[in-house]
């Protein structure tokens, strides 16, 4: 889940702990360059209802009520119900009702997913949203709260991808990509359009983002004048993710993220990802019960496999006749099947 915050201007708060006001606003590009599109939170809205929690500070522990939500033509109008029978709801209403009294705008933060979205001169436009709660956030006391989305991960580009035998030097391909991403073709940082720069990478530092050290894990190459994914680039950061070279310095939660968008490479290359080989996905393990389901599993197959080998060695054959050749070769499969389950040769 990410954070975006406004500066929400209550248009009213009662004493019974009703307010209203726009939590988001449209086609306004906010301070780390994105747009958010009209109708963006339709399905969620639908889906929802219109009604997500209301919490403090994004923390699922201090429900402080619960927001109704409507979209139209200036932005998401949210309408809000706090509970007066807790002490979350009872502190909301407290700071702001002083906040609307002192004509200071507060804080407010959505927590979301992004479904769709697109890039155009280095701005983003998100075109849906799966939000999953409106929270009262109190500036400064959370910084938490004011990481808004997390803009360290690029989103998944859907590049076009090179064939998979094209040479990979990431340090020669970073150069290319500089100099095609700057308006003069020096690569230099005076001149360069960050946006269309960040798109051969799969992660910077967004609070260092005019810095080319603050790019990590480059994808991208310029062939003919245009950005293409390389498959052995994209294969290098699979390596890396799983700890390769000693692995790469950035948060984990962001790693997750740099996963799910290798992952759609690879199956673009119809290929499996490596983590996808084993027996988790984004570092989710087997579950003891399900793993205890496939043994039982392996245990019913080797007993079915032993009794048809009891049966053709007694030469009983009252029940059934000698198996037809696709039979031997279901048995013969299923031997296969077996020993590999069980990890044999």
């Amino acid at each position: 889940m990410f954070y975006k915050n406004f500066k929400f201007d209550i248009k009213d708060i009662t004493e019974q702990g009703t307010f209203e006001g726009y939590a988001s606003i449209y086609n306004t590009v906010d301070l780390v360059g994105d747009v958010i599109v009209p109708g963006a939170f339709d399905r969620t809205l639908n889906h929802k209802k219109g009604r997500v929690p209301f919490l403090l500070d994004h923390d699922s522990t201090k429900r402080a009520g619960a927001v109704f939500l409507n979209s139209d033509s200036k932005g998401l109008l949210a309408r809000g119900i706090l509970n007066l029978n807790n002490v979350y709801g009872q502190m909301a209403l407290a700071d702001m009702k002083f906040y609307k009294e002192q004509e200071v705008p507060t804080g407010f933060s959505i927590g979301y997913d992004t479904v769709k979205e697109d890039w155009k001169d280095g701005v983003r436009y998100l075109k849906e949203l799966r939000l999953w709660e409106v929270s009262y956030v109190t500036f400064p006391a959370h910084p938490d709260a004011q990481i808004i989305d997390v803009k360290t991960v690029v989103p998944y580009q859907d590049l076009p991808l090179a064939d998979e035998g094209q040479a990979w030097d990431a340090n020669a391909a970073v150069i290319r990509v500089r100099k095609w991403a700057s308006s003069d073709g020096s690569g230099a940082k005076e001149t360069m359009d960050w946006g269309k720069y960040q798109k051969a990478f799969c992660w910077y530092d967004a609070e260092d983002k005019e810095n080319f050290g603050a790019y990590k894990l480059p994808i991208g190459d310029i062939i003919d004048d245009k950005l293409y994914a390389i498959p052995r680039g994209i294969f290098a950061v699979a390596a890396v993710l799983q700890g390769s070279r000693g692995g790469v310095d950035i948060p984990e939660a962001d790693q997750e993220r740099i996963r799910a968008n290798i992952e759609k490479y690879y199956h673009k290359m119809d290929r499996t990802a490596p983590w996808e080989e084993k027996d988790y996905k984004y570092g989710r393990i087997l579950s003891s019960k399900n793993e205890q389901l496939l043994r039982d599993a392996i245990t019913a197959l080797q007993g079915i496999l032993e009794a048809l080998a009891v049966e053709e060695d007694s030469g009983d054959h009252s029940k059934s006749t000698q198996p037809a050749s696709d039979d031997i070769l279901e048995i013969e499969q299923l031997n296969k099947l077996l020993k590999e389950m069980k990890g044999e040769k």
